[in-house]
């Protein structure tokens, strides 16, 4: 039986099932309609809509006389493991390319983490997971990077192209990285670019990644179709003293508000 919320018993039953798939590979069936119903005590109407709302977030797919099953996750962020983008699709067995967009200089801002001025290029490209566009890179480099590594148009057009593969080649080996990441509505434009339903979840990341040296090599921002971004963290309880090292923000999106 589900316990007593004042939210609908659909939504409740789509969270613990949220929950157990997670335990779940891709491509598993999971549990019936019928044995959902009788496990929980609630209408076959009330098993369908929790799965509808999986579905929708791209959690499950259903296959007509089949069952359902649970979706490809094309990217899976862990935490502690720093990864480029090519090497994170890999690791669950897709394919990635890229799609340059563009490869030129960009004016400083002061979010950027260089020095005021600091002559900067911006590499903005498309990456797709198995022909299927499902993020845009952002990643602004410093000229000295740039012209050390040999970076130009030419080399970062190339459909299976890696930046850390790229920097690594080039003496500058990503060694570690700050991310940050909140949820957030996609732009009209974001939708247009990943072929997005409107209105679309996404996931906007931002990663200032350093060498061994502790050189940033790379500050990207980029935007993932929420349907293919999956974060799974293993949590360990630490001591209270540990809680001054963790900051948890709530973040309002006023441009993205207005527009919808």
């Amino acid at each position: 039986m589900l316990p007593e919320s004042a939210d609908p018993l659909y939504t409740q039953l789509a969270l613990i099932l949220r929950n157990r798939i997670a335990d779940l590979a891709p491509g598993q069936k999971i549990w019936s309609e019928p044995s959902l119903s009788r496990e929980f005590g609630v209408s076959r109407f009330t098993v369908s809509r929790a799965i509808e709302q999986l579905q929708r977030d791209g959690l499950v797919v259903r296959r007509q006389g089949s069952g359902t099953y649970v979706a490809e996750q094309v990217l899976r962020q862990m935490p502690s493991v720093l990864l480029g983008f090519a090497e994170a699709v890999t690791a669950v067995g897709q394919s990635s390319a890229q799609e340059l967009r563009s490869f030129a200089p960009v004016a400083w801002r002061p979010d950027y983490p260089y020095p005021a001025g600091a002559a900067l290029w911006l590499l903005d490209r498309l990456r797709l997971v198995s022909g299927r566009r499902i993020a845009w890179h952002r990643s602004v480099l410093s000229d000295a990077i740039v012209q050390e590594t040999g970076l130009d148009a030419s080399v970062a057009a190339a459909p299976d192209f890696s930046l850390y593969a790229h920097l690594a080649r080039h003496g500058h080996r990503a060694e570690r990285a700050e991310e940050s990441f909140h949820a957030r509505l996609a732009t009209a434009e974001e939708i247009a670019l990943l072929t997005m339903p409107d209105p679309a979840a996404a996931i906007s990341v931002r990663r200032v990644t350093r060498d061994a040296a502790g050189t940033v090599i790379d500050h990207v921002e980029a935007l993932y179709d929420a349907r293919s971004y999956s974060y799974r963290a293993d949590l360990v309880r630490g001591a209270t003293s540990d809680l001054n090292k963790i900051s948890i923000g709530v973040h309002h999106d006023k441009d993205t508000a207005s527009r919808r």
